[in-house]
């Protein structure tokens, strides 16, 4: 019963935080400067009445209360409005683009658990040695270094110098897409059976998905290595040392499995958190999807994608700490009591 009430309680919340976003997101998209009307029109036909005619279309004539109603309605039924310079619905872009982010994502997001949680035990087994020094000067680097400098340094060198990889982009030119089905490149491709497809799309995702990983890795690579570090010190892993159990039993089955409790939880954030992250390794590597879909709305003064892309962002996120705020309380009971 009370796992129930968390969950509602935690359902609650979230639908709270998603309607303050869209709040607030509506109102700065209505006051920043440039008149959607003019841009939609062009300089050479942007007379006052075609203006007042646009404008009209659009509902930006009416108040702004009545025009944030009309939206949430319209949102309700689907319907998150035109985007003018692609000359289609949004909701229509979104769901060609949120594949090829979606895509990206999941692969940056297992580089990023395999290579953390790995080098974290690592770390953690090994401290005070070489390697350990290692293992956190990379975590450090990777903490620093900007993910748009990282991707531009990697297209000079895979692509352009050494040419082992291909351009930026998700498929080469002469290569076709998969069936659609998931519309995920990778599986599409090997449900299809289309190999040469997938060889394809794995080496164009290969770099930004690196790129996107990067940072993330070296935080719960961090993380992981702190909760290591303690679990190892606990009682019942002194334990376990003195009966005799081999050093790999204790360090997986016993450690690993109770440090992984707070790295479940932040992971779940850091999923979501990625989505918005790919903004700008999108831009850099070309990439066909939602993040590259924001930056050429907002070059255009398009609000309509910028307000729904930020809305399905800040979706995903919720829904992810959702997701993993109820595994956390499965996981282990006593939060249920805190939050």
């Amino acid at each position: 019963m009370k796992l129930v009430y968390f969950v509602l309680k935690r359902f609650l919340m979230m639908i709270g935080v998603f309607f303050s976003v869209l709040v607030l997101t509506f109102i700065v998209s209505r006051v920043i400067p440039g008149d959607p009307a003019f841009l939609f029109a062009g300089p050479q036909r942007a007379d006052p009445q075609t203006l007042e005619n646009i404008r009209r279309m659009m509902g930006l004539d009416k108040p702004l209360h009545e025009q944030f109603f009309y939206y949430v309605w319209g949102l309700l039924r689907g319907d998150l409005g035109f985007s003018w310079h692609t000359g289609r619905p949004v909701i229509k872009d979104i769901l060609q683009r949120f594949p090829a982010t979606l895509e990206l994502t999941l692969v940056a997001m297992g580089m990023s658990i395999i290579f953390g949680i790995s080098l974290g035990v690592f770390s953690s087994v090994k401290r005070g040695k070489k390697i350990d020094y290692i293992v956190r000067l990379i975590a450090f680097t990777g903490a620093s270094i900007p993910s748009f400098w990282l991707g531009l340094m990697l297209i000079l060198v895979f692509f352009y110098y050494l040419g082992l990889l291909p351009s930026p982009g998700r498929l080469s030119m002469y290569v076709s897409p998969p069936k659609h089905i998931t519309g995920l490149y990778l599986l599409d491709s090997l449900l299809t059976g289309n190999f040469t497809t997938f060889v394809d799309a794995l080496a164009h995702i290969i770099l930004p998905a690196f790129c996107l990983s990067w940072g993330l890795t070296a935080h719960i690579l961090r993380l992981t290595r702190g909760s290591m570090l303690e679990a190892l010190q606990q009682p019942y892993i002194v334990f376990a040392k003195s009966k005799g159990l081999p050093e790999k039993v204790i360090v997986y089955k016993h450690a690993l499995r109770n440090a992984l409790i707070p790295i479940v939880s932040w992971t779940g954030m850091a999923f979501a958190s990625l989505l918005g992250g790919a903004i700008v390794i999108e831009y850099v590597f070309n990439w066909p999807g939602m993040g590259l879909y924001m930056v050429e709305s907002i070059f255009s003064f398009d609000y309509a994608p910028v307000l729904a892309c930020t809305l399905v962002i800040t979706f995903c996120f919720l829904l992810a700490n959702f997701i993993v705020d109820i595994i956390y309380a499965i996981i282990d009971p006593r939060v249920r009591e805190v939050l």
